[in-house]
């Protein structure tokens, strides 16, 4: 690690942000006269990064009170700047390919930091000069928006001194900053041809290890071309997903130039810093203890509701800041541990919280209203009748009227598939669906060893009588047959399409199904935890609360423990767990603004015909009717 003693000027610096402030006001005054004064401060800055830093550069934080402050480094933030500073110079002088790596905690100034780096090596060196690339076009420049790079480039520009910089020409249409000495910066997106023409000093990658980053192996496409452009590149990001070029090089124990920036060595963000040990609470400063324990008593509401979301509480380190974090909405574990934790694969243990299983068993889940076999047209797919049958494979949790009609709906329908296999260790193909109005789940078929084109005759059948329901399922290699009987032989239009990236393009294209990748998984897990947790989601299947609770972290996977514990390898199988989430994550997705009617139950839909429905019938009505979804209608062959 390169040590201070390389910052002969560094010392000189006050260190306390309001004696920082005033020393540069001082300074910059007797600059302006003193003419020696002003040769001896370019000099410091020229010779001494942390220097230059601490004296010349700025940082804008929207989310604080005072919004500019002076960029004096915070302690873990030193030995990163001196690195890049020395990594720089190293490639350089050899002219052999270097990079660095830095991983980082979100809100720790990694941006900055690189950019201010970038500066100084711009201002001192002729034809210095770095590109910059953004995982997308609207984060490579604009005039107005302040988390564009290009954009922060120009503002810590513009707060130089005067006498440091004369001037510089900036192009909006070719995201170029070029200043007097022919040094300068390009914008790139990560869609573009970054390595397209010419040579760089530099390239330095921001949030390379996002999702957005790494589709279509975009990453490695990019950096192996760049890595003929430029001898040396800056890597900085949080943790996205557990793959691409930023995993590997952060996870490499040999990497010799790899660099951690986290929360928990922030002394802003790590004050009154403790962990819990068999439920003794212990101050990480000595000094502060007393007031650990005052923070813990005053704040339990907050630290229940954590725990509730799953968030781990013993044997972790946390902080009110941490915690502040972790309470904020869709604040999951798994974000939490990729944002703010530097932990690529996001969660151990079980993935649902025993505590919300635990709670939902007992306050949601109770038997179906109505068991039985539906009955279904071969030719139309429309419900023909409903056979009372106590272990019947549909389930209901409303009371079908007395010409087999459902409720108003509108309804979601979400499928997971088996192999059609029967044997005692085979799963289900299962269909789950919940009222839109209410977040219910009012539905659940249930079915093992039924061919693949079979249930997807049965998913149609459900989702016509439910009104035409919007449906889904999980888009796995195996479900192919049961997605071309849907959309290609009996043609039901209400299907669920997600956007995803084309390869090799900046347009986006529409696909069938939800995706079924472990990262994919596990974010349609949380989403389904956090509705439940917020009662937008309401479970009724006891036997898909016990599924969820099987689910667990393996390796950084999420796996099905009874299915791996009998030896099984296949990771596709279908269950309840899998159809409720996906229900609510097709419906989350098409309905981002919904608001759910929570003031009845569904389940406790009255007699059709009755009083009481007639009642409630007038009711919607005068609220402004049921919305219309604009569904295409049915063609069956």
């Amino acid at each position: 690690m390169t040590s201070l003693n390389c910052c002969p000027f560094y010392d000189l610096v006050p260190k306390d942000p309001a004696e920082n402030l005033q020393w540069r006001i001082d300074c910059r005054e007797r600059a302006l006269v003193d003419r020696r004064f002003r040769d001896t401060l370019l000099q410091a800055c020229e010779d001494d990064v942390l220097f230059f830093f601490a004296f010349a550069l700025w940082a804008h934080e929207p989310r604080a009170r005072v919004k500019r402050r002076p960029l004096l480094p915070w302690p873990h933030q030193e030995p990163v700047i001196l690195a890049m500073d020395e990594t720089i110079t190293e490639a350089m002088e050899t002219e052999r390919p270097v990079s660095f790596t830095l991983k980082k905690s979100r809100a720790q100034g990694g941006t900055y930091i690189y950019l201010g780096v970038t500066i100084r090596r711009a201002l001192r060196e002729t034809g210095f000069t770095v590109g910059l690339v953004t995982r997308n076009e609207q984060l490579v420049d604009s005039r107005v928006d302040d988390s564009a790079v290009m954009f922060k480039v120009a503002w810590m520009l513009d707060l130089l001194p005067f006498w440091m910089l004369d001037g510089y020409e900036r192009s909006m249409t070719e995201h170029v900053i070029r200043l007097p000495n022919s040094s300068g910066w390009s914008g790139y997106a990560a869609t573009s041809d970054v390595a397209r023409g010419g040579r760089t000093s530099l390239f330095a990658f921001d949030e390379p290890g996002s999702e957005e980053f790494i589709a279509g192996n975009r990453d490695y496409k990019i950096l192996s071309s760049v890595s003929h452009v430029s001898n040396c590149i800056f890597l900085v990001s949080t943790f996205g997903v557990d793959a691409g070029v930023f995993y590997e090089s952060a996870t490499d124990p040999d990497n010799q130039r790899l660099y951690s920036l986290s929360w928990a060595d922030n002394p802003e963000h790590s004050r009154l810093a403790y962990i819990i040990r068999d439920g003794v609470v212990e101050a990480v400063r000595p000094e502060e203890q007393k007031a650990v324990e005052e923070y813990l008593a005053s704040h339990q509401q907050e630290l229940r509701s954590i725990s509730r979301r799953g968030h781990k509480m013993e044997g972790k380190l946390r902080s009110p800041w941490y915690n502040a974090h972790c309470a904020q909405p869709g604040a999951t574990p798994r974000f939490i541990a990729r944002e703010l934790d530097q932990d690529a694969r996001g969660a151990v243990g079980k993935v649902f919280t025993a505590d919300l299983l635990d709670r939902m068993k007992r306050e949601q889940c109770k038997p179906p209203v109505w068991q039985g076999q539906p009955v279904f047209d071969g030719e139309t797919l429309s419900l023909k009748g409903l056979l009372p049958r106590d272990d019947g494979p549909l389930k209901l949790w409303f009371r079908p009227g007395i010409d087999n009609s459902p409720p108003l709906g509108p309804f979601t329908v979400g499928c997971d598939m088996a192999t059609g296999s029967d044997g005692a260790y085979s799963s289900n193909s299962v269909a789950s669906a919940l009222d839109n109005r209410t977040g219910e789940q009012v539905l659940e078929y249930t079915v093992k060893g039924m061919e693949l084109i079979k249930f997807a005759r049965v998913a149609v059948g459900l989702s016509i009588w439910l009104r035409k329901a919007l449906l889904g399922w999980e888009d796995s290699g195996m479900s192919a047959p049961f997605a071309k009987e849907i959309t290609e032989r009996i043609y039901y239009g209400n299907v669920f399409y997600r956007e995803v990236p084309e390869i090799g393009s900046r347009k986006r294209s529409r696909k069938v199904g939800w995706p079924c990748r472990n990262e994919d998984k596990a974010d349609m897990f949380e989403k389904m935890a956090l509705a439940m947790e917020m009662g937008q989601y309401v479970p009724r299947s006891q036997e898909m609360i016990v599924e969820c609770g099987e689910y667990e972290w393996d390796k950084g996977k999420i796996i099905h423990a009874p299915t791996k514990n009998r030896g099984a390898v296949e990771t596709n199988h279908g269950d309840r767990a899998i159809a409720g989430s996906g229900s609510w994550l097709v419906f989350s997705t098409d309905n981002t603004s919904v608001k759910l009617d929570t003031t009845e139950e569904t389940g406790e839909t009255p007699e059709y015909g009755s009083f009481l429905w007639r009642e409630r019938q007038e009711r919607r009505r005068a609220k402004s009717g049921s919305p219309e979804f604009g569904i295409r209608d049915v063609v069956m062959y």
